[in-house]
């Protein structure tokens, strides 16, 4: 009976072949993150995430003995794995790439052992540093996970053969004939645009409660926000008013189109626009052509908050139609905007 061998033979492979060869499993991509007991911040694009258990909760993800992050890593008491998600590819390659600036404009918050979380990540990991193990070149990272946290909607970044998609190669093509729903509520176009508004708007609410506002509200400053940035444009150098808005150019509408606009009652909107100016969001003014109506237009503040909203909505836009091509995207809201018009 032969004995096992106590030791590998020797690689018949060179080391590019052994890494194209590794590069043909796809994987998700993560940012590893954590702080110096300095305070500075240290982060880097990693693809070599894994589960390890569920009871306790651990994961692992590698790094090379020659990283200058490894000293960092190993002597902090927490990390945390971001899983990035599809519209975060930009954000990979910056943390990728040797000598960036790879913190200036990144928002995150701070996690256990203040590691960043890195806004819009797919999934988000909160690791205590168990154990590190070394073999071969690299250093096994092996984290025992306090928190952890998901956002349901989002489309994840892939890795594959040295490249990054924002797509899975093998989705169902969305363009192929789909069987039709028997049931009413399947097929009713007014209970399909219910549903994929609470599907679009599911998460963003939490960003519109954060800046205190309700649906309505963050209507107000989106509208006023595109009628104050046309206004300028038509009407740029204008001298501004005693209260910092410029008359004609301020973008200011009259409570009644607002409410038009934002599918509400005026009443509502009258009592609304009033909080909102008294919260410093809005300017109100008489017409001028007409004492007996009110205008409204964005304060500074209110168009800051507009501006935040407005990129975050984009944001979550994106990633929510990430498997969708551009095509199929203006093909949507053109219909969309056919269908509001009344045809």
């Amino acid at each position: 009976m032969m004995s096992p061998p106590r030791k590998a033979a020797p690689p018949v492979f060179s080391p590019r072949e052994f890494r194209a060869s590794l590069g043909m499993f796809a994987t998700g991509v993560t940012i590893v993150t954590a702080r110096t007991g300095d305070g500075e911040l240290v982060g880097l694009t990693a693809n070599s995430f894994n589960s390890v258990s569920l009871d306790p909760p651990l994961v692992l993800w590698s790094l090379a003995r020659a990283a200058g992050s490894l000293p960092a890593f190993s002597a902090g008491s927490h990390y945390a794995i971001n899983i990035l998600a599809a519209d975060q590819k930009a954000l990979a390659e910056r943390f990728a790439a040797r000598g960036a600036d790879r913190w200036t404009g990144v928002a995150f918050t701070e996690g256990a052992g203040r590691a960043p979380l890195l806004a819009g990540a797919a999934a988000t990991f909160e690791c205590f540093n168990r154990s590190r193990y070394e073999e071969g070149d690299h250093v096994i990272f092996v984290g025992e996970v306090e928190r952890c946290s998901h956002r349901a909607d989002a489309s994840p970044l892939l890795f594959h053969g040295g490249k990054f998609y924002t797509e899975h190669p093998l989705q169902a093509d969305s363009s192929a004939p789909q069987a039709p729903d028997p049931r009413f509520v399947g097929g009713y176009l007014g209970y399909l645009l219910g549903q994929a508004s609470h599907a679009v708007y599911r998460n963003f609410e939490r960003s519109v409660a954060a800046q205190g506002l309700t649906h309505i509200a963050w209507r107000v400053l989106a509208l006023l926000h595109d009628a104050h940035a046309a206004a300028t444009a038509a009407g740029a150098g204008a001298a501004p008013a005693a209260d910092g808005t410029i008359p004609g150019v301020d973008g200011a509408v009259p409570v009644g189109q607002l409410a038009r606009d934002v599918l509400a009652k005026q009443p509502t909107v009258t009592k609304l626009v009033q909080r909102m100016a008294d919260e410093g969001l809005l300017v109100l003014r008489a017409d001028p052509q007409d004492q007996r109506r009110t205008l409204v237009a964005a304060s500074e503040a209110g168009l800051k908050a507009a501006r935040i909203l407005i990129a975050e909505a984009r944001a979550q836009e994106q990633g929510q139609l990430a498997h969708w091509s551009a095509s199929e995207v203006d093909a949507l809201k053109r219909m969309l905007q056919r269908l509001a018009a009344g045809g």
